[in-house]
This record gives structure tokens, sequence and C-alpha cells, in this order.
């Protein structure tokens, strides 16, 4: 969904905008940039400006959970548009990440570390130690 040029290491910003288009059916998009294409979109019918906000984060968590991505943060921009407007848009910023698993030589221990002074205690037949 979201192209790799799009992506700043393992982090990426995008934005779904959602519109009225009659009536109470609303067509909410998901773009890198207000000007790009879009990555994809949905359609609610019967709904508000709040559920079609909401319809958003839940489809864009459902993408995350689908490729493994980690939805960091989720922002409301409705009070970017003016106010007689802000009833029939829906702007969501969201903040996602790439969620990989380091493979085994993620879990290496680290080399080069200072060896650690050994200590050997002679037990007596009692199971004590015996003093030196």
């Amino acid at each position: 969904m979201i192209p790799e040029s799009a992506w700043q290491g393992d982090i990426a910003v995008f934005f779904a905008h959602g519109a009225r288009q009659s009536g109470d059916t609303w067509a909410v998009g998901a773009q890198i940039q207000p000007d790009s294409g879009l990555l994809g979109m949905i359609t609610l019918t019967g709904r508000g400006q709040d559920d079609a906000a909401n319809a958003a984060v839940k489809w864009i968590r459902d993408h995350c959970t689908a490729t493994d991505w980690e939805l960091v943060r989720v922002e409301n921009f409705n009070d970017r548009y003016p106010e007689e407007q802000r009833s029939d848009f829906s702007l969501t910023r969201f903040t996602v990440a790439r969620s990989e698993s380091p493979g085994v030589n993620g879990w290496a221990l680290p080399t080069g570390l200072p060896p650690t002074p050994s200590r050997t205690a002679r037990r007596a037949s009692g199971g004590r130690p015996k003093a030196a």
C-alpha cells in the first residue's frame, strides 16, 4: 500500500482524507501527500464525520496487522479545515513503522567483551567449600 519512496528508514507518514459525498455517504482515501494519488479508498454509508475518521483508523489498523507494520500514532487534523467545512471533511494523519523481528543474527551476543574472572570453589566431602 505505501510506496517504498514514502518510507524514511522504517517510518512512514500518510493521511486519510474523508469527504462527504452526498447525505451520509463518505469516501475516505489514503494519500502520502494531499496532491498525490490514492493508495486506497473505502466508502461508508449512513455515517457521520466521527464514523469516517474511526473507519479510517480501523482500516489502517487492519492493514498494519496484515502487513506486520505497527501503527505508531494517529492524529486528528480536522481543525485544518475552515469551521464551515469541518462537518463535510475528515483528515487523519497516521505514522506507521515496519516491525521486523530480528533473525538469529539479531540475537547474537556482543563480541569483544573482556573475560570475566572465574572462581573455583573446592568442596569438602561434607558439601561445604574448603578454606584455602
